[in-house]
């Protein structure tokens, strides 16, 4: 299995930085659902296999779920609400499953550290052999 990419956005202007080893170069994608992230990461592929098509994601993460709710209000496209372990988990299926070859971590609250999300998402993944930080 190749290693899950992992970015954070670092501003609403757009600006990313990557938490992991990367190789090829990135290409980010915004998209409804995980069905449209899979579409979009194939036709970007089919034009070029040199590329890593990283999925957006807002996240609010928490000790537990109700706590992380409180953060999110309506946010359109992939979200994930709930704790590291979940997040580290969707992201690894994401992976896994050919959605994207990794993602960016948009913040649901200003409040959210991503950064230290990001670094307790590659260690989770690490564990398991799916990720190596930079």
């Amino acid at each position: 299995m190749a290693a899950v990419r992992l970015f954070v956005a670092d501003d609403i202007d757009g600006q990313w930085s990557e938490l992991t080893d990367g190789g090829e170069p990135p290409v980010r994608v915004a998209a409804e659902d995980l069905s449209q992230a899979r579409r979009a990461r194939a036709r970007i592929r089919a034009g070029s296999d040199d590329v890593a098509v990283i999925l957006d994601v807002t996240v609010a993460v928490a000790d537990d779920f109700r706590s992380a709710r409180r953060e999110l209000d309506s946010v359109e496209g992939v979200h994930y609400v709930g704790t590291v372990d979940g997040l580290a988990g969707l992201i690894a299926d994401i992976e896994t499953t050919g959605v994207a070859d990794g993602v960016t971590l948009i913040a649901a609250s200003p409040r959210q550290d991503l950064r230290a999300v990001g670094l307790d998402v590659i260690d989770w993944l690490a564990v398991r052999g799916q990720a190596k930080a930079s």
